[in-house]
């Protein structure tokens, strides 16, 4: 009996012991959960940015900017921690701007210290600022509270993305940096006192480097390649001429003979006539969007053939043919000597036209 009595006082003190709760929680008012992260550097130390919410005894929703500096990111993380009363979660960031400079200084070890730390999420959207870091920060700060525009919201594909605007995550720049066959293209974005930002393109990164910028078209065209959704896109032929994209398809057809390598790109597209001249019909606007995109597609191709980087992803639908030790020159050796050409189908599913009343003599409107 005794030995029970002791085995049952031993289960019940077991049993408090998973019950003491979560010893090392913080209550939520002594908590800060930054929404917005900005890294640039002077005079050789790294200078952080947190934009924070603050919470206030009214309805306005108000925000406030807290930095530090260090010889590391992470050294400056700490000294913004030692500024604030509250615990910094980072858990919650959902942007991160760089400084440009440091993109073409190269950003590998930044972007792997982000991967690294365990309270940083692999998904907040990623972009290169050609700006003052601290003056962007007042003016988000002061168009969010004035005009209440979302600081990021132009990121989300449900809330504002546009097909001409890249956009990139922390974990798919980490990829891109540490891949043999991929690339990445990170937004290139300036203030804007009206809205949140404007979009300058993108930033070309090769090992973790900026060697290049392409312009929104280009970013389409890229977007397009990528199998990204067609929202609300609409295409400008010439002045005069616009027509709107309603569905798309891409084919890659390799054709290799010994160490020649020839890619045809298939683009067929489903189009509504936004915009034409009344003299175009049809079969002319078709030929003339084919040719725009055909051209504009090889220059991009070609463009970055030269430059030894492979943001649209051709070279990974080449790699399973190639040994782990060839794919390390893949793109540097391989891919820039790829004879590529572009085909480009459309069809006009509306032509949009209306009849002109002054012009039409109201005859066979019937037939």
């Amino acid at each position: 009996m005794k030995s029970n009595h002791w085995l049952k006082l031993l289960a019940t003190f077991l049993t408090l012991l998973l019950l003491t709760g979560c010893w090392d929680s913080r209550d939520i008012n002594y908590r800060s959960m930054p929404i917005m992260m900005g890294v640039t550097k002077e005079e050789g130390l790294f200078h952080v940015y947190f934009i924070i919410p603050v919470s206030v005894v009214s309805e306005q929703r108000n925000l406030a900017k807290v930095d530090g500096k260090g010889v590391t990111v992470i050294d400056a993380i700490e000294q913004v921690r030692k500024k604030i009363e509250t615990t910094i979660d980072l858990e919650h960031i959902d942007f991160i701007v760089i400084d440009e400079e440091l993109g073409e200084e190269g950003i590998e070890k930044i972007i792997n210290t982000f991967m690294r730390m365990r309270d940083m999420p692999a998904t907040p959207a990623i972009a290169f600022i050609d700006e003052d870091m601290n003056e962007y920060m007042e003016l988000m700060i002061s168009n969010f509270e004035e005009v209440g525009t979302p600081i990021f919201g132009f990121l989300e594909k449900q809330v504002g993305w546009d097909i001409y605007d890249p956009e990139v995550s922390l974990w798919e720049v980490y990829r891109g940096i540490n891949s043999y066959t991929t690339n990445i293209a990170v937004p290139l974005i300036g203030s804007n006192r009206d809205l949140t930002m404007d979009y300058l393109g993108a930033s070309v990164l090769k090992n973790g480097r900026i060697v290049d910028t392409i312009d929104s078209t280009e970013v389409m065209i890229m977007n397009l390649l990528k199998n990204e959704e067609v929202i609300k896109t609409f295409v400008t032929i010439d002045d005069t001429t616009n027509v709107e994209l309603v569905d798309r398809a891409v084919k890659y057809d390799y054709n290799q003979i010994g160490d020649e390598i020839n890619l045809t790109i298939k683009l067929e597209f489903i189009v509504i006539v936004a915009e034409a001249e009344d003299d175009l019909t049809d079969k002319d606007i078709e030929r003339m969007f084919k040719e725009k995109m055909e051209r504009d597609t090889l220059q991009l191709v070609q463009k970055l053939q030269e430059k030894q980087v492979d943001i649209l992803g051709i070279s990974n639908r080449m790699r399973a043919r190639y040994t782990n030790s060839e794919l390390k020159t893949y793109v540097d050796e391989i891919y820039p000597n790829i004879n590529v050409n572009v085909e480009v189908e459309a069809d006009i599913e509306n032509n949009g036209k209306l009849r002109n009343l002054n012009k039409d003599d109201f005859k066979n409107w019937e037939e």
